[in-house]
């Protein structure tokens, strides 16, 4: 058999190769350069390896102060993969990539089995070119693995309807559960869609059958859901580490409230990050040892517990990052770029970036005021809109009106059927969430829409097939696909217009290209006996194809903008911060965009470790600056710190090294005002930094009381204030910050590698000084 006869032969599969090659170039090429994406989530994942018991809590630190305000399955992926490949950037953005990858696959095997395999391959190519679905393959969030997962609970809950079986429906809603424990109530975007499937694809049983399967499916996926939420507040208060981001320090808090009624716009009742905490002066962070261990030999050192981690931990500075197995190191090593080395250096020394944080713009809550237009406005449309018209125009090539609304005119109308499961999973995966996303009023990031991603991609294949048939058949539904192919062009070309500097000669290229497939269908459905009839298909292939040029660029900008940054993006916006990660001469990459000047906009911005990043770094002629805490690359590639830290043979930064040479046998090498203060240094070292506020600065984790009594203790010494949190430590700890600059030394900058605008700080003349860097640190040796 020849080659043409092969591919003949096995066309679908060859091109479903080729789709799949196009994702894993698009989600893993240059991960190697980009270093660590997400330092808040590589802290925690650091954590998983240096403790794993405190891993388990999730915790942000290795002596289990804080948790992170996520649950750990997502990130213990990540530290499985660590485990086998060594602590580096590249390693922990490698699950999310693959699981896209997967991902896409898995949605051709969804869409093929019912509508057949081109409507399965245009589907999968329409997730791979989805541009904000790249953005978060290659970044440290762990989304991708939530929709990998979503999408085996919807093929779960297909396959309970073809065999008629419950226990797929389990298998599926345990899926689910899963998803939960990834990104929590995020995961719940498809039980609609999976409890509606089950109940109309199985018309066979009776009615109360049903209703027991479908409630013993919502009890399992409730008790895999909250499992690791009633494991966590089963564990005393005094026991685990405080619930970051809860309000009352229960993972229940953190589910209801951070992760629940603040999305959806709703005031708080247990106070929120920055609410109270009920956990101060002894119920806060634990001040015991870790359940079921005695106080000597607890391997969760805890506040208050006794485990000796003033050592030097595994993968910390005295061993070898970032290794592979045998010892091999990671492509990317010394690529000459600092610790996140794909940061661009602002005017003001800042390097850019918006973390996983505020509000407003740089990839947060964007799209404006809540309405229906929302994900077509600037924002959110680049990201996943290119197709959403195209998808829902396609809808009605499926469509059939019931003679009645019963469930027996939905059997009649081919609801029931496997084409018409399939097309409501995708609808009940998609219309609730572009609900949420068009009115919301609470906080969310652009790149949660990511989740709309598979069903609009699978309506897209879906559609395509469906209005292809329209057209060949003729009648007025076969103006359905040159009506879709004009419309979805011309709103592209209003897309490419919010960024008509980047998009260039696109905009005439998509708009001319849109006004003649769409004309020449036109003319093709007009004149049947034209001759160009025989080639109909190739022509619809063409006119189809245009739709996907403008995904195609905007689906590489992640690459050529590193998307380094705590908020993926994708789209030229991405350079501008909101990735937090310009290609500043990174292999592969492309230089541009530029990094936020004025270090108010940073803090506002909430960077990541905004007092770190100014400090002793130094640009080479690339334009390539150290990392966080003054680690830096070398000029001259080979001589240089590779992303992620792989490699232990360049200078740590200046704090980095005063805290190990000054740290006795203290808990905590450092306290900050927030985790993003805290993040490098914990990636740096392995050692545990008392994060006091959270990821937010605003946790009110500690009382005054007990904080003097962990001073008393010597389990914490030094303070530094400033960084996110601003001059006094951040709103949810400024009693505390203030007794610490009232009560404790200042250490002289020249010492630690502080600005002078903190040694400002320091004779309290310049409290709250924005400028990144000036943060001062203090000594409470025997202050109380």
């Amino acid at each position: 058999m020849n080659f043409p006869e092969f591919f003949y032969r096995y066309r679908a599969e060859c091109l479903l190769s080729g789709i799949l090659i196009l994702a894993a170039f698009l989600n893993l090429w240059n991960i190697w350069n980009q270093g660590i994406s997400n330092t808040y989530y590589a802290a925690a994942v650091k954590t998983m390896l240096v403790n794993p018991a405190a891993g388990f809590f999730n915790s942000f630190d290795p002596a289990g102060f804080i948790t992170v305000d996520k649950p750990p399955v997502g990130l213990w992926v990540q530290a499985a993969f660590a485990v086998v490949l060594g602590f580096s950037g590249w390693v922990l953005v490698l699950p999310q990539a693959l699981a896209g990858i997967g991902s896409v696959a898995l949605l051709y095997i969804i869409v093929s089995r019912p509508f057949g395999k081109p409507a399965g391959l245009v589907a999968a190519f329409a997730l791979a070119l989805t541009p904000i679905f790249v953005a978060i393959a290659r970044n440290g969030t762990m989304d991708t693995q939530l929709i990998f997962v979503l999408l085996l609970a919807v093929w779960a809950v297909l396959k309970a309807t073809r065999e008629r079986s419950p226990v797929w429906l389990l298998i599926s809603v345990i899926l689910v559960g899963i998803g939960f424990n990834i990104k929590m109530i995020q995961a719940f975007i498809v039980v609609p869609a999976i409890l509606a499937v089950y109940f109309l694809g199985t018309t066979d049983f009776s009615w109360k059958k049903r209703f027991l399967h479908v409630g013993l499916a919502v009890i399992v996926l409730l008790t895999v859901s909250l499992s690791w939420a009633v494991a966590v507040d089963s564990v005393p208060a005094s026991e685990r580490p405080y619930i970051g981001g809860s309000g009352d320090n229960t993972v229940l808090g953190l589910i209801v409230d951070y992760n629940g009624l603040h999305r959806l716009g709703i005031d708080d009742t247990s106070g929120g990050p920055g609410g109270s905490a009920n956990g101060q002066a002894g119920s806060g962070p634990g001040s015991g040892v870790m359940p079921g261990t005695g106080a000597s030999g607890s391997s969760f050192a805890g506040p208050g517990g006794n485990e000796d981690l003033s050592g030097t931990p595994p993968g910390s500075l005295s061993d070898s990052q970032g290794e592979g197995p045998g010892g091999m190191t990671p492509p990317g090593l010394g690529s000459g770029q600092g610790y996140s080395g794909s940061q661009q250096q602002g005017a003001s020394g800042i390097s850019g970036g918006v973390p996983d944080s505020m509000g407003g713009g740089g990839g947060m809550n964007s799209g404006g005021t809540p309405s229906i237009f929302r994900v077509f406005r600037e924002g959110l449309a680049g990201d996943i809109s290119w197709l959403l018209l195209f998808a829902l125009m396609g809808v009605f090539a499926w469509v059939r009106r019931p003679a009645t609304l019963t469930l027996q005119g939905l059997q009649d109308a081919g609801s029931t059927g496997e084409k018409g499961l399939t097309l409501i999973a995708m609808l009940l995966w998609l219309i609730p969430g572009l609900l949420y996303f068009s009115f919301t009023s609470g906080f969310w990031h652009d790149y949660y829409i990511a989740t709309l991603a598979p069903p609009i991609a699978g309506l897209v294949g879906i559609g395509a097939i469906g209005l292809y048939q329209k057209y060949v058949s003729g009648g007025l539904a076969g103006w359905l696909l040159p009506g879709a192919v004009l419309i979805t062009g011309l709103v592209q070309v209003l897309f490419l217009t919010y960024n008509a500097d980047f998009a260039g000669p696109l905009i005439p290229i998509i708009l001319v290209g849109t006004l003649a497939g769409a004309g020449l269908l036109a003319w093709l459905q007009l004149k049947k006996t034209d001759g160009l009839v025989r080639h109909r298909m190739h022509i619809v292939a063409i006119a189809l194809g245009i739709l996907f040029i403008a995904p195609l660029v905007w689906s590489c900008t992640p690459i050529m903008t590193g998307n380094g940054g705590t908020i993926p993006t994708a789209g030229p916006q991405g350079s501008g911060g909101g990735m937090g990660a310009v290609g500043s001469g990174i292999t592969g990459g492309m230089p541009g965009g530029s990094a936020l000047t004025g270090a108010e906009e940073a803090r506002a911005a909430g960077m990541d470790s905004a007092r770190g990043f100014a400090r002793n770094q130094t640009s080479d002629s690339n334009g390539i600056t150290g990392g966080p805490q003054g680690i830096q690359g070398v000029q001259g590639g080979s001589q240089g710190m590779g992303p992620g830290m792989d490699g232990a043979d360049t200078g740590t930064s200046k704090l980095a090294e005063f805290l190990i040479s000054h740290s006795t046998n203290e808990t905590w090498i450092l306290a900050v005002p927030s985790a993003q203060d805290g993040a490098n240094l914990i990636i740096t070292t392995g050692k545990p930094v008392m994060c006091l506020g959270g990821f937010t600065g605003s946790d009110q984790t500690l009382s005054i009381t007990t904080l003097q009594e962990y001073i008393h203790e010597d389990k914490v010494r030094y303070f530094e204030t400033g960084g996110m949190g601003g001059g006094q430590g951040g709103s949810g700890n400024s009693e505390i910050f203030s007794w610490v600059s009232a009560h404790c030394t200042a250490v002289p900058a020249s010492e630690w590698g502080g600005s002078t605008a903190g040694a400002a700080n320091q004779t309290g003349t310049n409290a709250g000084n924005a400028e990144a860097g000036s943060g001062t640190l203090y000594d409470c040796l025997g202050a109380a």
